[in-house]
């Protein structure tokens, strides 16, 4: 795999994922902690059943700001047939986005240091995550959101990974820099790896440090993102040595 700049030495802008390859929300989060599980714990509601009905509206929730996932569980209440009391709806708040927000609340000093440098060398950095309304809402308080030029969120473009819209609503938010001159880096959940590059991108690099010790996934299937990746990096305090500069701007 290739260890220094992009391949065509035209890279100028670096995307990266954000929840599991900037922050990781399992650092905070007890292992018993789940949250529907929590959810339907603290508005009476059977466990299963709850949890399968939040689920299923999963895909949903990350391409769209309305309903707010608040009123999402509230619609799975009426359909239980429960009304919680007024005072629930700010725990339920909380539990949907407890963990996230501590992540970005909380990020490693390595990682801000990082974007840090390469916006100092003059690379233009994006944000793409998928998320849902709650997940996202943290992201204005986090010292992280400083150092992005473009900040792209699924539930308010209406497209994620590994659409190739997703990827490619970058492009205007960072002044038009072509995804062929640019890096994507992530975790390789949703086949984002694969979906950056079919998208363009001109490099695409696996942050394996969180997911080999979160246990999100298994060795084998992080094996298999090793390998759709050009690099890997076990931290993002690795990524300004492994891309260098960025090429001078047209």
């Amino acid at each position: 795999m290739p260890a220094g700049p992009a391949r065509d030495g035209r890279a100028r802008a670096v995307a990266f994922d954000l929840f599991h390859t900037l922050v990781d929300p399992e650092e905070f989060r007890p292992p018993e902690f789940h949250r529907a599980s929590a959810v339907a714990a603290r508005l009476g509601l059977p466990e299963a059943e709850f949890t399968a009905a939040w689920n299923a509206g999963a895909a949903e929730r990350q391409v769209s700001l309305t309903p707010t996932v608040v009123e999402r569980v509230r619609s799975i209440c009426r359909s239980f047939g429960v009304t919680p009391a007024p005072a629930a709806w700010a725990e339920v708040d909380d539990l949907l986005g407890r963990y996230t927000d501590l992540a970005l609340l909380r990020p490693r000093a390595t990682v801000v240091s990082a974007l840090r440098r390469l916006r100092e060398s003059g690379w233009t950095l994006g944000l793409l995550s998928n998320c849902d309304e709650r997940e996202r809402r943290g992201w204005s308080r986090s010292e992280l959101a400083r150092w992005f030029d473009a900040v792209v969120f699924s539930c308010e473009v209406g497209a994620a990974k590994p659409s190739t819209a997703a990827f490619r609503a970058l492009v205007p938010r960072w002044g038009g820099i072509p995804l062929e001159e640019s890096v994507f880096v992530g975790d390789g959940a949703n086949d984002e790896l694969v979906g950056a590059r079919r998208a363009g991108f001109a490099r695409v690099v696996f942050q394996a440090g969180f997911v080999s010790v979160n246990g999100l996934r298994s060795a084998e299937a992080n094996e298999r993102v090793r390998a759709e990746a050009d690099a890997v990096v076990r931290d993002v305090s690795e990524v300004p040595g492994l891309l260098g500069k960025p090429a001078r701007r047209p």
